[in-house]
């Protein structure tokens, strides 16, 4: 492994958008990870670690210090049990778990990104979340120490855990636990939800996921459950989704720069033109968040992370 510089992160994200890391480190084990993070402790540098950069947008002006890129795939597989590193892809881990009759990944079934991600994201969708399957995560923390967490330890809750609380923690790898099941029917739950990403989720266009996280039912002001009653509609596990409010404050296709609201699932702020920057995706979701809370009193929190 080596240090590289001012290398272009816009490549390394789906939104493709950003400008380049001061220093950069392509770590493909625990001992890269290790000593890149010595590294930059003795550079006195900030760092931040890069997994599959499907939620996150990079700032114009890029980041002055180190970043650590997890590329550490691969997967171990014992009976039911599934090891992986931190850098593999989600899409290999469905592949992996669908073929061999292994239940508990189909709900991921075209979910972008790498398991590190996941995992500190407590990534979900279809009614399926990672806390469900996770036994343990492997992790080097912030001073330098291998820590193995528990499931309770992980502090998962919705679209959050332990690790991005502590954003100085890097995720080496985990251990999966998954269910007996039948490897066509999982296939075809995998595909059919492959598909409907397809159809509903924009994902010609450079993009960084859902924008906003859903918002729970118990923060609506009142206003808003008399005035909108059709909102129970988009509620998923006592959260109402953001692409709801989004529709309902008309900003469908409402565009600043090269970045806009797309028209196939509002709570993606979509890269239109292929060049659009940072700041262009800042103010229309400042202009997003502003709109809905003035007109349906809805109250949006940002999903994505935002790397300065």
């Amino acid at each position: 492994m080596k240090m590289q510089k001012d290398i272009k992160l816009a490549p390394y994200t789906t939104y493709k958008i950003g400008g380049p890391a001061k220093y950069f480190a392509e770590c493909k084990s625990e001992k890269d990870i290790l000593y890149a993070l010595k590294w930059a402790k003795e550079k006195e540098l900030p760092y931040f670690v890069l997994g599959g950069g499907s939620n996150l947008l990079v700032s114009d002006g890029g980041y002055k210090g180190l970043v650590i890129h997890i590329f550490n795939a691969g997967i171990l597989q014992d009976g039911m049990e599934i090891e992986a590193g931190a850098g593999t892809t989600m899409e290999d881990l469905v592949d992996l778990s669908v073929k061999n009759g292994m239940k508990g990944l189909e709900w991921a079934g075209g979910l972008p990104g790498q398991l590190g991600g996941a995992l500190r994201g407590n990534a979900g969708a279809f009614g399926g979340e990672i806390k469900d399957i996770v036994k343990s995560v492997r992790v080097v923390s912030a001073d330098g120490e291998i820590k193995d967490f528990t499931k309770a330890q992980c502090n998962f809750t919705y679209r959050t855990s332990v690790f991005k609380e502590n954003p100085g923690d890097i995720i080496v790898s985990a251990k999966l636990n998954l269910k007996k099941g039948n490897a066509d029917e999982l296939r075809q739950v995998a595909d059919g939800h492959m598909e409907w990403r397809r159809t509903k989720h924009p994902i010609e266009y450079g993009n960084s996921g859902s924008v906003f996280k859903g918002v729970e039912l118990e923060k609506l002001p009142a206003m808003a459950v008399k005035e909108y009653p059709d909102f129970k509609r988009a509620i998923r596990d006592g959260r109402v989704a953001a692409a709801f409010f989004i529709d309902r404050a008309g900003l469908k296709l409402k565009r600043i720069g090269g970045a806009e609201v797309s028209g196939k699932h509002p709570n993606f702020l979509i890269n239109r033109t292929g060049s659009a920057r940072a700041e262009d995706v800042i103010i229309l979701k400042s202009i997003v968040k502003s709109r809905v809370m003035c007109e349906l009193g809805a109250a949006l929190e940002e999903e994505i992370e935002f790397l300065d």
